[in-house]
């Protein structure tokens, strides 16, 4: 696995393992799919303990969720607000995001814990791989296991210590790019690990635009967004894909 280096001093107070896990899926009109991703998480889940957060579907995702695993209801679609209330309802020791279209590898329970055994790590994430895959698809693949602002996403499976988790305050109430605002400031607390295993996620949006100009529409809007441009405005520059 990798470590990516933050600044001397940087690591979380304490260490060792972070002993227990607990699973977050943020979820909105995700029916057609949902069933199945979650069955795959299910298969995949030994001793964590797993809760879907909806975010108001007006599909069938909250009873297909709730056949599957726990399910809590958000006031709104807002991912950040989804993710913090599924922390919120875990008392697990480290915690673990998982976009819906997003599907875990075996044994993904001890390859996290493992990785926060070593108590300068934070945090981390799985490297990527893309359901259909494509050259350029498999080229980007394969940089997400390198660091990078640009590379990883939360679509990755962010996951994080508890306890470095409430000191940052969780996500913030961001309609759009929560999950780079939670990297940016998940970096600051020491060492983010990239786990050399694959988190298998869609590429449907990569199909719909392409994955030359999805791919550069990512790193506008992120840079945008690095230079202080409002969130309101960017999500208007990147659609959801149903």
């Amino acid at each position: 696995m990798m470590h990516w280096e933050n600044k001397p001093g940087d690591g979380p107070e304490g260490g060792g393992e972070a002993g227990s896990l607990g699973v977050v899926v943020p979820v909105y009109n995700e029916a057609r799919t949902l069933g199945a991703s979650l069955d795959a998480l299910r298969a995949v889940t030994r001793k964590a303990r797993v809760v879907v957060v909806d975010g108001g579907s007006s599909d069938d995702s909250i009873a297909i969720a709730a056949a599957r695993f726990e399910t809590l209801r958000s006031p709104e679609p807002n991912r950040g607000l989804q993710m913090n209330l599924g922390a919120r309802h875990l008392d697990s020791d480290a915690l673990l995001f998982l976009h819906a279209d997003s599907r875990l590898v075996t044994d993904y329970e001890t390859k996290v814990m493992a990785a926060l055994e070593d108590p300068a790590a934070a945090g981390g994430c799985f490297r990527l791989e893309f359901e259909p895959g494509s050259p350029m698809l498999d080229f980007y693949s394969w940089c997400t296991r390198f660091p990078g602002r640009f590379l990883h996403f939360g679509d990755q499976g962010f996951f994080v210590r508890r306890s470095i988790f409430e000191r940052m305050g969780g996500y913030r109430n961001l309609v759009f790019l929560e999950d780079v605002d939670f990297l940016k400031r998940l970096l600051r607390q020491g060492r983010f690990v990239i786990l050399p295993d694959p988190v298998i996620t869609s590429a449907r949006r990569f199909q719909r635009l392409g994955p030359v100009r999805q791919q550069l529409r990512n790193i506008l809007v992120v840079g945008l967004f690095e230079l202080g441009v409002p969130v309101r405005f960017l999500s208007r520059l990147y659609p959801p894909v149903r």
